[in-house]
Formats: structure tokens, sequence, C-alpha cells
């Protein structure tokens, strides 16, 4: 890792999703379909660039399980790391 890596900072994005069954909201009738948490939107955070980083130094992709984990991270809100419905994650960076 550069000295420049050790400051860059990823914006981490937690994605609450919530279950619907109804075909009102659903894409497909009769079939239980994830939709954004009506309780709660999306939440940015920034985290160290190596925290979201392989040991390649390539940046977790979107939705992968380790860009997932990300929701246990220290920066995450409170409320984030409790969540317990269904989730992805998503990164950014400058």
């Amino acid at each position: 890792m550069t000295g420049t890596d050790a400051k860059r900072r990823l914006a981490v994005t937690f994605h609450p999703q919530g279950w619907v069954k109804t075909s009102a909201k659903a894409h497909e009738s009769g079939r239980k379909q994830l939709v954004p948490a009506e309780d709660h939107d999306p939440v940015t955070f920034r985290i160290p660039w190596a925290d979201g980083t392989g040991p390649d130094g390539d940046v977790f992709d979107d939705e992968s399980y380790e860009a997932n984990q990300l929701r246990d991270h220290p920066a995450a809100p409170d409320w984030v790391n409790d969540w317990e419905g269904p989730y992805f994650v998503t990164l950014d960076w400058d």
C-alpha cells in the first residue's frame, strides 16, 4: 500500500431491502420479491481504502460477499450493524 492509498477512502452505501408478497408491488405475481425498505433509506459511510479492497488492491465488487460484509464495519451506523433484513452494499471512490 502506498502512502496515497493510506489516505484514500471508499464510500460504502448500504441498501436495506424488504420482502413483498403482494402482486401490486412485486414484479412477478405470486412470488416474494425484494424491494427497497420502506422504513430506512440507503446510507453511505466512509472506510479506509484497505478495508474495501482485496490483497491485489482491487476494490470489492458491488453486492459481492466481501462488499456485503462491510455492513459490520465499525464506521457503519449502528442500525446498519443491527439490520436483520435483506440488503446489498455498493462501493464508490474518487
